[in-house]
């Protein structure tokens, strides 16, 4: 990958272009990304690796960052498959749903035309034998204000398992509804083979920044123990949305202490909250 988010294949022994991948050995990221970004100043690209996986290499986005958007427009995020040996795209998924697909309904107002980011900048994580995808979706834009997104906006800081072959959705899973704190997925979700009840079951576990670990079964996306939508504490900026619950998990126990956490975002909240005023 290149920082102008261009994707080249060289040949390992020599360091040349592979002239048969894309346009003599580049693909351009920001063509044929079903959306509008200019080649020069669009402002998108990647600082994780592509992963490849049988014959598909992967890509996600990354924007800069979310906390102070420009507006509350943007590039989106789009993860897209492409063959391994010519660059040909394969599939396309919309981290960002367009009308009539799944979750398209949850951008109220017709937030999903404008709003972007929900790329995903962390590492993405392949089981080769389920051939299946899985996507750490980052927040949408912005980081810390969504009252020009209002809805729980899928699928934004959701975990979701694609079709290796055509990027189709098999789950998902939404770690954050709404998301106004900055709760992005920071990190590849792990795939181990764990014995539970006497059993092996095949799980993907994702960390995240609120120090909870999220399990689930890797093909059903069934929770490996219970995850809860517990009411949360509702804010009071001016024309912001709150959803009023948020998915908690029952097990294991958070690995960090989140009190850090809440003093900082008691801050942003008034920050935010004065400059409404």
């Amino acid at each position: 990958m290149t920082p102008g988010y261009q994707m080249v294949a060289l040949d390992a022994a020599t360091g040349i272009p592979v002239s048969e991948f894309g346009n003599n050995g580049i693909v351009d990221l920001k063509q044929n990304a079903d959306q509008q970004i200019d080649l020069v100043t669009g402002e998108i690209g990647l600082h994780s690796t592509p992963i490849v996986a049988k014959d598909v290499v992967i890509v996600g986005a990354a924007h800069r960052t979310g906390g102070n958007p420009r507006s509350r427009e943007n590039v989106k995020g789009y993860v897209r498959g492409f063959d391994v040996r010519t660059g040909e795209r394969l599939w396309v998924f919309h981290t960002i749903p367009l009308p009539g697909e799944y979750g398209n309904e949850s951008w109220l107002n017709d937030s999903a035309s404008y709003t972007g980011n929900t790329g995903v900048w962390a590492q993405i994580s392949v089981d080769a034998e389920l051939e299946t995808v899985y996507l750490p979706v980052e927040a949408a834009t912005g980081d810390y204000y969504g009252a020009y997104r209002p809805g729980d906006n899928l699928f934004s800081e959701s975990l979701v398992a694609v079709d290796l072959y055509t990027g189709e959705r098999k789950w998902h899973f939404q770690l954050v509804h709404h998301g106004i704190w900055d709760h992005d997925i920071p990190c590849a979700p792990i795939l181990p083979d764990i014995v539970i009840d006497g059993r092996v079951r095949k799980i993907v576990a994702q960390p995240t920044k609120q120090a909870f670990l999220y399990v689930f079964d890797r093909e059903t996306g069934e929770p490996i123990w219970p995850i809860e939508e517990k009411p949360v504490e509702i804010g009071d900026v001016p024309g912001e949305w709150y959803s009023p619950t948020q998915p908690i998990p029952t097990k294991p126990p958070a690995y960090a202490r989140a009190k850090g956490f809440r003093k900082r975002f008691n801050r942003l909240h008034s920050a935010v909250k004065s400059s409404c005023s």
